[in-house]
């Protein structure tokens, strides 16, 4: 089987042996010679020349692929790496904008930029100026500061940590993470004796017992990544990337799993809950919508887009929240300090920001923050107290900050009339724990085939538009329920995945190793979230489907026109789309 040779992108022309590079200097000075005299002979010659150097290139580049995947090992991490060289060119470096819309190349400059973005970012929304989330501030903030000033009850001795425990969560560490801003790696502390284990232990124990969380482990290192199809030469197309430090992180896993035995989550929330995942959420979703369709009633959607989410929690809403817990005290303070003083610094290259301050969210990476998000949403409202006998509540699906509301009736504008009764209370929520909704992003979606839409909705003033489809939890969900825009989108995702590994599937690698990349870059693309959505689809959009299994399978064998795809595809053991999310009954959708 021939190998298919290296992408010319892939290589640079620095890479080029000697005895290219001076041919290709010669093709330079031919050129130059015949743009200043246009004499045939040499254009000849400059004919001759650049087509010996194209075929010496490839044939170079083909040697050179041949090597690399000669070295490429059938592991998964070997396998990972080959790929990451073909689907991850390096970004080029660009200046970034200032406020004043001058651009800025050196490195130090750049950090600067980024970090004053961020910190104001990281700083809670503007309060209400309604005289009752005025008064309801207050008595926030009163009430927190009378708690911090006040004595604590000590902590009850199971709440406290052993050098067993410690170990534990030492070898559940994650091998390869980057480390934070002291330097410290992950397996350094795997490697540490029993001895400083046990002196680890007791510096938990103390913050546990003093309700007082170390300052150096509340700086966090940043690096910002370029956002996709965003301008990169803005600060708010970057995304920012926290570092903590891994001992920090590893007091934060014991904090959470005492954290854990008071707090139950609302059944909505499926976000960073276990056994709950974004296919499960999607599924309910799509059941319910797709269940009252069949009936012959209609279903409006709200989606909300809550504006930085985890950035700007309020500080003080929270701690009080906490308060209204059964958590011990001791460790509501704890939690306390754990939050208030943070900072952070941006690294860009080899410099670095001066520190900036963060006056609210909860920290990127830590795992205490999920939890903690979680609380501070947790009573988002709902109808439920507001509702007549004979009415249903609106179902709420929450999943970290992605939130929506779900209304059915056989009359579109009563189903619109109950989302409107929610979007109602809603503005008196937000004011009371300082979120925000970002009202032109957030969507409303109505099902069936309506030609005379309801009223829009409205919310603080806004109108929310109608939509045809909408995105959440990374899948488009039509109208018409049939699934049409997340096939497409799912087609296309696998194409750019397929062409992009083009050069491994058509390689000499093993088939065990070949498959397995089809599978986790691939087939992991075309049926992401399936089980939630497969069983909508139409008979024609499921064969679209499994045809572009078929293709990426023919690719791998490089089997002929003549070869049907239901013996590659049995050769190969490979299930098809149909038999790993079957339909057990045709959507009546």
């Amino acid at each position: 089987m021939l190998t298919t040779r290296l992408p010319a992108r892939t290589n640079r022309r620095w890479d080029l042996p000697p005895h290219l590079k001076l041919a290709l200097q010669k093709k330079r000075n031919l050129q130059k010679l015949w743009a200043r005299t246009r004499c045939p002979r040499i254009k000849r010659e400059l004919n001759h020349i650049t087509q010996d150097l194209r075929q010496a290139v490839l044939t170079f580049r083909g040697a050179a692929w041949e090597e690399t995947i000669e070295q490429a090992g059938e592991d998964w991490k070997s396998l990972h790496q080959l790929c990451r060289r073909l689907t991850r060119s390096p970004a080029p470096v660009c200046p970034l904008f200032d406020k004043t819309g001058t651009r800025r190349y050196a490195a130090r400059e750049r950090a600067e930029i980024l970090a004053e973005h961020l910190e104001e970012q990281f700083t809670p929304h503007t309060p209400s100026d309604t005289p009752e989330a005025a008064s309801h501030h207050v008595q926030v903030e009163r009430r927190v500061e009378e708690f911090r000033m006040a004595p604590v009850p000590p902590l009850p001795g199971d709440y406290f940590v052993s050098p067993a425990e410690t170990g534990k969560m030492i070898s559940r560490l994650p091998k390869r993470k980057a480390p934070g801003p002291d330097g410290i790696p992950t397996a350094a502390i795997r490697q540490l004796p029993r001895r400083a284990m046990v002196a680890m232990t007791r510096l938990f124990n103390g913050i546990l017992r003093t309700g007082h969380f170390p300052k150096n482990w509340k700086m966090g290192r940043v690096i910002a990544i370029p956002k996709a199809g965003k301008d990169p030469r803005l600060a708010t197309s970057q995304r920012p990337i926290t570092l903590l430090s891994h001992i920090a992180k590893l007091f934060e896993r014991i904090a959470l799993r005492r954290l854990l035995r008071h707090l139950t989550p609302r059944q909505e929330q499926f976000g960073f809950r276990s056994g709950h995942s974004t296919t499960l959420q999607l599924a309910r979703v799509l059941h319910h919508m797709a269940a009252e369709h069949n009936r012959g009633r209609r279903t409006v959607g709200v989606f909300l887009d809550i504006e930085k989410a985890f950035d700007r929690v309020w500080h003080p809403g929270l701690v009080f929240k906490l308060l209204n817990t059964q958590i011990p005290p001791a460790l509501i303070r704890t939690v306390a300090s754990f939050l208030e003083g943070r900072s952070f610094f941006v690294a860009v290259e080899d410099a670095t920001s001066d520190p900036r301050p963060i006056h609210a969210g909860v920290p990127q990476g830590s795992c205490l923050s999920p939890c903690l998000y979680g609380v501070y949403t947790d009573d988002i409202p709902t109808l439920a107290g507001q509702l007549q006998d004979w009415e249903e509540d609106v179902v709420l699906a929450l999943y970290a900050d992605d939130s929506a509301y779900f209304a059915s009736s056989r009359r579109a504008d009563l189903a619109a009339a109950k989302i409107q009764r929610v979007l109602d209370l809603l503005p008196e929520w937000l004011d009371k724990w300082r979120v925000a909704v970002n009202v032109t992003k957030t969507a409303a979606i109505l099902t069936g085939q309506q030609r005379a839409m309801p009223p829009k909705l409205r919310l603080r003033g806004q109108d929310v538009e109608w939509q045809t489809k909408v995105r959440y939890l990374g899948v488009q969900i039509d109208r018409s329920m049939r699934m049409a825009a997340q096939v497409e989108q799912a087609i296309h995702q696998s194409r750019a995945a397929r062409s992009m590994l083009r050069p491994v599937l058509r390689s000499h690698l093993p088939l065990r190793a070949k498959l397995a990349l089809y599978k986790g870059y691939i087939r992991s693309r075309l049926t992401y979230a399936a089980p939630a959505w497969y069983a909508l689809c139409s008979i024609s959009q499921r064969k679209r489907i499994q045809a572009q299994q078929s293709i990426a399978l023919r690719m791998i064998v490089g089997a002929g026109r003549y070869v049907l795809n239901d013996v590659i595809a049995r050769d190969l053991r490979i299930e098809t789309v149909e038999g790993i999310h079957p339909a057990h009954s045709p959507p009546d959708v």
